[in-house]
This record gives C-alpha cells, sequence and structure tokens, in this order.
C-alpha cells in the first residue's frame, strides 16, 4: 500500500487555466495549484498565441522572461508534451504570469502547468 502512495504522489499531474492577454497591453494572472503541489514539472500552452508574450514566476524566481507564447505551444510539436522547467515547490506558492500582446487584439489563450505532489529534484 505505501508504494501505491508514494507512486500515486509522485504521478504528474495538470491544471488548465484560461487566459486573455489584453490587446496592445499586459494581463497579470495568478495562478493557484493544488496545495499539496511540491515539484512543478513544466508549462504548455494552446490558442492564439501569435503576438503574445509570456513572464512566468514562481516564487520570485523568473522562470520564463519575455518570451513568445507559441514557443509553448504543444501542438505544434506532437513529440512534446510541455516544456520542463522543474523546481521545488510548498504548497503556498506565488505563480505568476504575464502576457504582453502586441497588437490592437486581445488574444484568449489556454495555459497548463504540471506538477508533482512529491518532490523527486535532488
Amino acid at each position: 500500500m505505501e508504494k501505491a502512495q508514494y507512486l500515486y504522489s509522485k504521478a504528474i499531474r495538470c491544471k488548465g487555466f484560461s487566459i486573455t492577454a489584453a490587446a496592445s497591453g499586459v494581463t497579470t494572472d495568478n495562478l493557484d495549484l493544488s496545495g499539496e503541489a511540491r515539484e512543478f514539472v513544466g508549462i504548455a500552452t494552446r490558442g492564439a498565441l501569435d503576438t503574445t508574450r509570456l513572464q512566468l514566476v514562481i516564487n520570485n524566481d523568473v522562470v520564463i522572461e519575455d518570451t513568445a507564447a507559441g514557443f509553448f505551444d504543444s501542438s505544434n510539436d506532437n513529440s512534446r508534451m510541455l516544456t520542463p522547467f522543474e523546481r521545488p515547490l510548498t504548497g503556498r506558492d506565488d505563480i505568476t504570469l504575464r502576457s504582453t500582446e502586441g497588437v490592437g487584439a486581445a488574444d484568449a489563450f489556454e495555459v497548463i502547468l504540471y506538477y508533482r505532489n512529491l518532490c523527486t529534484l535532488d
């Protein structure tokens, strides 16, 4: 039974967020994961991402800085489910996503965060 609980705890989980990048502006979203999350595994995006740029900050650590959101779009590469950015988490983490839209139309897209409830990092 302990082995099953261990395997369950280290399994990858994901949570999706619907984001709308403001037209010709910056949008800041606070993303909340489960209070049991102990390891950030990675990110994926889906949607209209041609002109959107992202910044992802986890507990004051800039993980993604001013990068085209389309780079993380998993629908562009069927062999890649996510872009890995492994980081330990505490369960009370401050995760902020900033979206910058450079054109006059708002862009709606999906952000998927992957995590584990057990930290496997050494």
